[in-house]
């Protein structure tokens, strides 16, 4: 009796196990030809958010000089077209996001979905984009991700590739930036600023502005007090994302060091008033 009842629960168990095996096969199936049928709203999941890259012609008065400021092709890296149309355009430095899946590193503004991920992500990797991005002055490397391992990757491929050009590492986790310090110090560190609370953090933390060589700032935060407190800090101030005219002269006044764009308008007119190579300097 005591046999037969274990027979039949060791049955059971079985048929439980091919139940869910055969849904879950059903369920990424189904999932896979979601991402196949509905390919425009799901493109951020299988090969991220393509840059919003555009031309619009520049309306408003141009100062005499923008020599000083360099100009960064928002988001141009994920794309091997946008990369290539950006540098056309004059783009000192192109800005790659960097996600991490299955132990490679891949240019996408967020991170694959796991399990499905491997079956659906079509983005570039970062060593295409690289390669294609030989021609910047500059490569910015925005990390999207934090983990040790995420992290671990980066130091590696920058350890192989990274004495190539001069890098940006820009991220808004503290954390990242003193790991990469240890592992890649050549790298030069930019402190993701998104929201106010983060820049008056930063204003508040002379130490953690020594950490750092820069900052990448959402454009509506700097105003006079936070450009003179990052100038007198020896800090380069990145703005993005800025497309008309108007405010870049204003980010100009200001002094910041570089403007992210999507207008290939501004690419071309900041890029094209530059009169030597851009080097960045601690």
């Amino acid at each position: 009796m005591a046999r037969r009842r274990l027979d039949t629960l060791s049955l059971v168990a079985h048929r439980l196990v091919v139940l869910l095996s055969w849904v879950t096969v059903a369920a990424s199936v189904a999932l896979i030809a979601v991402f196949a049928l509905f390919d425009d709203a799901t493109t951020g999941y299988t090969s991220g958010v393509p840059p919003l890259q555009f031309y619009r012609e520049l309306a408003g008065d141009r100062l005499d000089d923008y020599a000083g400021v360099f100009v960064v092709a928002h988001n141009s890296g994920d794309r091997v077209g946008a990369a290539n149309q950006a540098l056309a355009y004059g783009a000192d430095i192109v800005e790659i996001d960097v996600v991490a899946l299955d132990g490679r590193l891949y240019a996408a503004h967020q991170p694959p979905i796991p399990f499905v991920g491997p079956q659906v992500f079509r983005g570039p990797t970062l060593e295409e984009i690289w390669t294609v991005a030989a021609l910047a002055d500059v490569v910015k490397l925005d990390l999207k991700q934090a983990s040790p391992t995420f992290l671990g990757l980066v130091a590696d491929f920058l350890a192989v590739r990274g004495a190539e050009r001069q890098v940006i590492v820009a991220s808004d986790d503290v954390g990242s930036l003193r790991f990469l310090r240890q592992r890649w110090p050549d790298a030069f560190r930019f402190l993701s600023v998104r929201d106010r609370d983060a820049a008056d953090a930063l204003l508040a933390d002379p130490a953690l502005a020594a950490l750092v060589d820069g900052v990448s700032i959402r454009e509506g935060l700097v105003d006079l007090e936070t450009a003179a407190w990052l100038g007198a800090q020896g800090l380069y101030v990145l703005a993005w994302t800025v497309n008309d005219l108007q405010r870049v002269n204003e980010l100009v006044r200001l002094g910041v060091d570089a403007v992210t764009t999507d207008n290939l308008a501004i690419m071309r007119l900041l890029g094209g008033s530059r009169r030597d190579e851009l080097r960045l300097v601690r």
